[in-house]
């Protein structure tokens, strides 16, 4: 089962990178030569300092379609390092929550093809997602995010959503630490 990005999840992928040209663009001229990115985007960024109104959001908008051209980590990386940006860590909480999200499409479709085959659906259901977030987490708890996501595909409670992203961030902080 591949995903495919979903027009909403293009959206919050393009404001993301957006609200990054915005913030380079309000870095000082002396602090946009230090970005790591080619001369040609750091020229436009301190033109973007001229500009006023409608002329300003154009050129963001520019800047931001430039961005997206190449990877923008290491523009999220200097902001952080330099200025303390939240937009990493914004990030990152987006991944993990589409990652929960994906887990738990993986269940309900486990749940619903149980249900068509008038069988039911045990703890060992197929999960693309889950395996990826193992992949990325090796301390993640599997069984725990399994429970927790056949516990919400039969009561669509809420807590059991919130259990398994607990337990993907608790995982991706003690993954975090260990490269540190």
């Amino acid at each position: 089962m591949s995903y495919l990005i979903s027009r909403s999840e293009k959206k919050r992928q393009a404001k993301q990178i957006e609200s990054l040209a915005m913030e380079l663009a309000d870095l000082s001229a002396q602090q946009i030569k230090k970005l790591p990115c080619d001369d040609f985007l750091k020229q436009e960024l301190i033109a973007a300092h001229s500009l006023k109104a409608g002329a300003r959001k154009r050129q963001i908008k520019y800047i931001t379609k430039q961005i997206r051209e190449i990877d923008p980590e290491p523009l999220r990386n200097f902001l952080e390092e330099r200025k303390g940006s939240h937009l990493k860590k914004n990030a990152e909480f987006h991944e993990l929550e589409r990652l929960r999200d994906d887990i738990i499409s993986d269940v309900l479709a486990a749940a619903d093809e149980a249900f068509h085959e008038d069988t039911t659906l045990g703890p060992d259901w197929p999960s693309p997602a889950l395996e990826m977030a193992l992949s990325l987490f090796p301390g993640l708890d599997e069984m725990a995010v399994r429970k927790s996501a056949l516990r919400f595909s039969r009561s669509r409670k809420i807590t059991y959503t919130r259990e398994i992203f607990r337990a993907l961030q608790a995982a991706a902080t003690a993954a975090k630490l260990q490269k540190e």
